[in-house]
């Protein structure tokens, strides 16, 4: 998650969104963006317009959150 590799997959798909998928909040209103992995089935090889997406950092907590409770 550290190499150039995913930092540029991580920008190209921040410049994709143009914001946060679930709210809509646009890039100049987010403090945090965040790159989020819908999946991991294909983690370290992503394919950046069906395995990540934006979300702003609300949301990002909300989607973690969400898949703790459903593991517990």
């Amino acid at each position: 998650m550290r190499s150039e590799q995913w930092k540029a997959k991580k920008q190209e798909r921040i410049a994709i969104d143009k914001g946060c998928c679930m709210c809509g909040r646009p890039l100049d209103k987010i403090k945090s963006v965040q790159v989020h992995h819908i999946t991991y089935k294909n983690l370290g090889n992503e394919n950046v317009l069906t395995d990540i997406c934006t979300l702003c950092g609300s949301c990002y907590k909300k989607t973690h959150n969400y898949y703790n409770c459903k593991r517990a």
